[in-house]
């Protein structure tokens, strides 16, 4: 499913089941009187001595790791579960709210409706429709499924953030289409928050590059104003071809940029800036910056004014 060159491979401790421990060689002294083989779940341990390689997004912080680690051990306990909710959403890279980055706990899910897991910071749910998936080797549930699973504990704004990275190229290629997004939620006969999924939906656009970039055009939708469009095509005489800013209103060729704080301490990045905006000008556009300290009355009537709304 995952075959992208935004990954690595990095080193990992491996994983063993505690009875297991003498035929590896490790003693009862480095199992309970060292730091070298603590619990990742009860019944299994992690070896820091012993390394494995495994394959990992180059975006992988801490937090996903932790993550893998234990989906790995759950699955050497419970061979039928799947990361399924915020851990499965964690592990796609999606964009999610601040409780949900920080949850500790390993959400599961089966189709085997009898297992039963009770294990401190463990949740399984237990279901028929489970769609299985595979992301870098691990057992997640399929990305459409996450998607409505995680649905009635987010915003509405959230969901689009998570939908627009879901089948935009953020951190690798598309997970899902809209249409697929869709037609999963139309199969689903009971459904919880139902419409607030359609109305998540109608707002996903492909193609969009950061949660930032989402949270903009919400934004602009937001005040009334018409919705631009989702990187439009901009000819220019460039060695790198055509210029797609990130959102813009080709009748009026004006364009809107979002500018994280890496554009201006990365002397590559802030040359390259350069020589695009000044490309988008010499063809016609008018370019408004936007970052996280402005001042959105006045990018609101700035708008309005070379729209021609005011």
């Amino acid at each position: 499913m995952f075959n992208d060159s935004r990954w690595e491979m990095r080193d990992y401790p491996r994983l063993f089941a505690a009875s297991e421990a003498e035929a590896l060689g490790i003693t009862r002294h480095y199992l309970f009187r060292t730091q070298r083989c603590p619990i990742i779940l009860p019944g299994v341990r992690m070896d820091r001595e012993t390394l494995e390689s495994r394959r990992t997004p180059r975006w992988a912080d801490d937090r996903w790791e932790w993550d893998s680690l234990r989906l790995r051990a759950a699955r050497m306990k419970f061979d039928q579960v799947l990361a399924d909710h915020v851990t499965a959403a964690r592990i796609y890279g999606w964009p999610m709210p601040a409780n949900f980055r920080t949850d500790p706990r390993l959400s599961l899910c089966t189709d085997d409706l009898a297992l039963r897991v009770r294990l401190p910071n463990v949740t399984l749910r237990r279901s028929a429709q489970i769609t299985a998936a595979r992301w870098l080797d691990l057992p997640v549930l399929a990305p459409a499924d996450v998607f409505i699973s995680i649905a009635p504990d987010l915003t509405i704004r959230d969901l689009v953030k998570v939908g627009d990275a879901a089948v935009g190229r953020w951190h690798g290629p598309p997970q899902l289409t809209v249409d697929t997004l869709t037609d999963r939620v139309g199969q689903r006969k009971r459904l919880r928050a139902r419409r607030r999924l359609r109305d998540a939906i109608d707002l996903i656009r492909p193609g969009v590059d950061s949660p930032t970039e989402t949270d903009l055009r919400l934004w602009i939708v937001s005040v009334g104003l018409p919705e631009p469009t989702v990187h439009p095509k901009i000819s220019s005489d460039l060695d790198r071809g055509d210029i797609e800013p990130d959102l813009g209103y080709e009748n009026a060729r004006l364009a809107l940029e979002y500018e994280c704080d890496h554009h201006r301490s990365s002397p590559t990045q802030w040359a390259r800036d350069i020589e695009r905006d000044e490309a988008m000008r010499d063809a016609g556009w008018t370019v408004l910056k936007v970052t996280r300290r402005t001042d959105y009355r006045l990018l609101q009537a700035k708008i309005r004014r070379l729209l021609g709304l005011t």
